[in-house]
């Protein structure tokens, strides 16, 4: 996955972390706007290790105790700033399967209809409240240790917490608009 490479290159990028690691990482920051599994992880770090793009070496007493540790490369390092030099010139073809669903709802019961919107705007809710408690320094202590806040803070915390607010806004628009189709269609006559 072209992008999955370049969230793990760009993790790498701050200090050498094990699989597990990049799991917790993405899960708690990019994963809420893009997912990986944890075999994703794990085959995608092997190929950039074919590549030369990182190295790992094994921590511990043996091949079965041991933990994994990848280090970015000279080569990740520079595929990672090229990647950031290539400026996004189009919008990214979005996918949402509520408004399919949405779309096509016309010939469904309203009853039914309302139901889903109303159990997406409970699910909405919740993934704003989720949103609401992330703490991004919490995040940067928890794997790189107490120095990593001051490491990072100038450099990377500011462009962390402007995606969170994004996904704040998102979840907000959201609502917003839940709320506005669910009163149209509670108001309109059978």
């Amino acid at each position: 996955d072209f992008m999955l490479k370049h969230i793990l290159l760009g993790f790498l990028r701050y200090q050498p972390l094990t699989g597990y690691d990049l799991k917790l990482l993405i899960d708690n920051s990019t994963g809420h706007f893009w997912h990986a599994y944890h075999s994703q992880i794990y085959t995608t770090l092997r190929k950039l290790e074919g590549e030369g793009l990182v190295t790992s070496t094994l921590e511990g007493p043996d091949e079965r105790l041991g933990r994994r540790v990848y280090t970015l490369t000279a080569a990740g390092d520079a595929e990672l700033q090229q990647w950031q030099r290539n400026t996004l010139t189009e919008l990214p073809q979005g996918k949402e399967e509520l408004l399919v669903r949405l779309f096509f709802a016309g010939s469904r019961p309203r009853a039914d209809v309302l139901a889903e919107l109303r159990l997406q705007r409970q699910k909405r809710a919740q993934q704003l409240e989720i949103y609401k408690a992330i703490d991004p320094l919490k995040l940067l202590r928890e794997i790189g240790g107490p120095e990593a806040e001051s490491r990072w803070l100038n450099s990377e915390s500011h462009y962390w917490l402007f995606t969170l607010k994004y996904g704040v806004a998102f979840q907000k628009m959201y609502l917003a608009w839940l709320d506005e189709t669910i009163a149209s269609l509670e108001g309109m006559a059978d």
